[in-house]
């Protein structure tokens, strides 16, 4: 499982789509599909009745949450990350987890 936070600034609709599939299948771990035959996450229909991956494709952006699963995109990045609910539902004991991110968007970490 990983999850994802990378720049989109100065990327077409149709890449930031490509990307955002394959950051949905890291972090699901199945395959999303395509853009045209999207499956799991990818297919998530939201209230104008276009999937998930449709909107971006089409908008370039996209927040959403499920309660599981958290994608936003925008113009200058995407973050696809699982929640808090679902990292406490779910036994991580045999589950590795880990960040895809650009340089510049690490995560913070805060010393003791």
């Amino acid at each position: 499982m990983r999850a994802t936070h990378k720049y989109t600034g100065g990327k077409t609709n149709r890449q930031i789509a490509n990307m955002a599939l394959k950051a949905m299948s890291n972090i699901q771990e199945y395959d999303n599909g395509t853009i045209r035959n999207p499956h799991e996450l990818a297919s998530s229909v939201l209230k104008d009745g276009r999937t998930l991956i449709q909107t971006i494709y089409e908008d370039g952006y996209v927040d959403y949450n499920d309660g599981y699963y958290v994608v936003e995109v925008d113009e200058y990045c995407m973050y696809i990350d699982v929640t808090g609910r679902y990292l406490h539902e779910i036994d991580m004991t045999d589950v590795e987890y880990s960040m895809d991110y650009d340089k510049g968007l690490e995560p913070y970490e805060e010393e003791c």
